[in-house]
């Protein structure tokens, strides 16, 4: 009796311990189970990042590429014999300039290097035989002018640094309304009868005035590097060329009203018959009227 009794007991004290191992067992497993969630939910978070990020790579990758086919589309206009057909790529590198601003100076590069090309079969400007406000001179040609229009407009914000450079090109008879040309390379270029006014405004020169052929608008030509540049019979109306370098530049029969040349460099420049023009702070400017 005692054995069955003392049997008996030890399997009743068996039970408690199988049951706490089994709670025990349990437990862990869904402790495993949990961290195996965990660990499949990060996996999958992270899994999402990484695809996300691909995706967006490979998107940039397809702009990069959809931006290189259209340069490279635009620059093959440039060279049609078609005027219409280089307009339209001229205006095609704008809209690509502004899609894609890191490009901007390397568009830069080439419409410079397609007026210094292009303008140089200009030959010269016609000559003046009076003194007129009305505008006598030939408008610079289409192509040449959407480029400069192009580069005048340009958010300059993007340049990278760089400057522009139109040395010894021959611009007479272009529009550089409202052009920022801070810093820039226009040494030997010809601007006689630019525009760097506005065409509507209402600040028009007078019959009277002797110089006026063309319209230049508050153009602003600080530090401009213009050594031998030529403006002749060009309006330049509240334009600025302070502290541009004008060191042997013609500047004859010019309308300057409100334009400023203070700090800039006119050491043996000649400057003949001016209309109005503050030279106040030039250096060398020696005014000759004839």
């Amino acid at each position: 009796m005692s054995e069955e009794s003392t049997g008996e007991g030890g399997k009743k004290k068996e039970r408690p311990d199988r049951i706490q191992n089994f709670t025990l067992i349990v437990t862990a497993i869904t402790a495993l189970a949990a961290l195996g969630s965990s660990a499949a939910t990060g996996y999958a978070l992270i899994y999402t990042r990484d695809s996300v990020e691909a995706s967006r790579q490979q998107l940039r990758l397809a702009e990069q590429g959809q931006t290189t086919e259209r340069y490279g589309r635009a620059v093959e206009q440039l060279g049609s014999p078609a005027l219409d057909v280089r307009v339209g790529g001229i205006y095609a590198l704008e809209r690509i300039m502004r899609d894609s601003p890191p490009d901007q100076p390397a568009i830069m590069d080439v419409l410079q290097t397609y007026i210094r090309v292009h303008s140089a079969t200009r030959g010269r400007p016609p000559a003046i035989t009076k003194v007129t406000a009305e505008r006598l001179l030939p408008a610079a040609p289409a192509d040449l002018q959407a480029a400069l229009t192009v580069i005048v407009r340009r958010d300059h914000n993007h340049d990278g640094g760089r400057k522009i450079d139109l040395s010894y090109t021959k611009l007479f008879g272009a529009d550089l309304s409202d052009a920022y040309l801070v810093g820039a390379e226009l040494e030997g270029a010809d601007l006689t009868g630019a525009t760097m006014f506005p065409g509507e405004s209402d600040h028009r020169p007078s019959p009277q005035c002797e110089p006026v052929l063309h319209l230049l608008p508050l153009a602003n030509f600080t530090d401009a590097g213009m050594v031998k540049a030529v403006l002749v019979n060009t309006f330049a109306y509240n334009a600025n060329f302070n502290g541009a370098d004008l060191a042997y530049a013609t500047l004859n029969r010019t309308f300057l009203d409100g334009t400023t040349f203070k700090g800039a460099d006119l050491t043996n420049a000649r400057i003949i018959n001016p209309v109005r023009g503050d030279f106040t702070g030039a250096q060398g400017a020696r005014v000759t009227a004839r």
